[in-house]
C-alpha cells in the first residue's frame, strides 16, 4: 500500500512539474518579441547614394529587434515600378515599408487609396506635413536657412539658381530661397537644365562665361557637379552654393571647389524612419534642433560638429 502511495505521489509531481514547465516554456516564448521587418524602397539605379541612410537604419535596427532591407527601384521602372516593389515588399512579410520615392505625388496617391499610411512612411523625399510619421527634412527651411546664410556671407549681386529636377522637395527649397532673398539686393534667375552630361557641362560653363552671374545655388548632384567641372574652365570662377548629400559634395567643399553646402543628414534619416516605425521617436525635439541638416562652409566643415556629421564613416 505505502509504496502504492508513493507511486500515486511520484506520478503526480511529475505531472505537476511537466504543467510548470510548459506554462514557463509557453510564457516565455509568446514573450519574446517578433522581429520587425522594415524594407526600405528607394529609387534610383543602385543602392551607393542610400549607403549613410542605410547605415543609420542597421544602427537603430540592431538595438530594436529589427530586420531591415534595402531595396532600390531603377529609374526606367518609373513610379510603376516603385509601387510594384512596395507592394512585392508587403506581400512577403514587411511589417513596414518606407519609401524615398522619385514621384512622390503618385505614391503617395497609392498608399493614400490603399489605407496604406500606417504601414508605409515616406523617408526624405517629400512633403513633411502631409503625414505624422514621415521622417522628411523640411526643404523649405532649409532654402530660407541656407539663402540666409548666403546673405550674411556673401558679396554676390546675381546668383544663377540651377537644377535638373523639379520635384516635391526641390520646388520647396527654391520657394524657401525666392522668400528668403525676395526684397534683397541678390538677384536670382532660375534654370531648369537638362541631365544629359554634355548638355549640362556646356550649359553651366556658359552661364559662368556670360558675366552676368557672380555666383550658382545648385540644387541637385548633376548641376553640382557640372558647376566644379565649369570652374577649372572659366576665366573667372564663380562663387558656388549648393544643395547635396552625397560624398562628392563633401570632397567639392573639402577642396574649395564650392563655398557652401546644405547637406541633408542621411544616417540621422535611415536611423530615425526605424525609430518611427517602432515607436521610438522623439519629433518633438527633432524639430526643435533641425538635426536632418545642415550648413557648412570652408571654415566650419573640419569643427568637431561638422566632422561627425559629414566625414562621419571616414574617421
Amino acid at each position: 500500500m505505502r509504496n502504492k502511495k508513493l507511486f500515486v505521489c511520484s506520478v503526480v509531481a511529475v505531472v505537476l512539474l511537466l504543467v510548470v514547465e510548459s506554462y514557463i516554456y509557453l510564457n516565455v516564448n509568446s514573450s519574446k518579441k517578433k522581429d520587425v521587418k522594415i524594407s526600405f524602397v528607394v529609387t534610383g539605379d543602385n543602392l551607393d547614394k542610400w549607403e549613410n541612410m542605410r547605415a543609420g537604419a542597421e544602427t537603430a535596427a540592431m538595438d530594436n529587434d529589427c530586420i531591415v532591407d534595402f531595396v532600390n527601384c531603377p529609374v526606367e521602372y518609373g513610379v510603376d515600378g516603385e509601387i510594384d516593389t512596395i507592394s512585392r515588399q508587403l506581400s512577403d512579410g514587411a511589417d513596414y515599408v518606407m519609401v524615398a520615392s522619385s514621384d512622390y505625388e503618385s505614391v503617395k496617391e497609392f498608399v493614400n487609396t490603399n489605407h496604406l499610411s500606417s504601414r508605409v512612411l515616406f523617408v526624405k523625399n517629400g512633403n513633411p506635413t502631409d503625414y505624422k510619421n514621415a521622417v522628411i527634412p523640411d526643404d523649405y527651411s532649409l532654402g530660407m536657412d541656407f539663402a540666409n546664410y548666403i546673405k550674411e556671407n556673401s558679396t554676390v549681386s546675381k546668383l544663377a539658381m540651377v537644377s535638373t529636377t523639379e520635384d516635391v522637395n526641390t520646388l520647396a527649397m527654391m520657394q524657401g530661397i525666392n522668400e528668403a532673398l525676395k526684397d534683397m539686393d541678390i538677384k536670382i534667375e532660375y534654370r531648369h537644365l537638362s541631365s544629359k552630361t554634355g548638355t549640362i557641362n556646356q550649359s553651366m560653363y556658359n552661364l559662368g562665361q556670360s558675366g552676368l552671374f557672380d555666383g550658382f545655388i545648385t540644387l541637385d548632384f548633376n548641376t553640382l557637379e557640372a558647376a566644379a567641372k565649369a570652374q577649372d574652365k572659366l576665366k573667372k570662377p564663380v562663387h558656388v552654393y549648393s544643395i547635396d548629400s552625397s560624398k562628392e559634395s563633401v570632397y567639392y567643399l573639402d577642396s574649395n571647389v564650392i563655398d557652401a553646402l546644405a547637406f541633408k543628414d542621411d544616417y540621422s534619416i535611415g536611423f530615425l524612419a526605424v525609430e518611427e516605425a517602432i515607436g521610438e521617436a522623439d519629433f518633438s525635439k527633432l524639430k526643435s534642433s533641425n538635426q536632418m541638416y545642415y550648413i557648412s562652409d570652408r571654415n566650419t566643415i573640419h569643427s568637431e560638429k561638422m566632422e561627425k556629421v559629414l566625414f562621419r564613416f571616414d574617421k
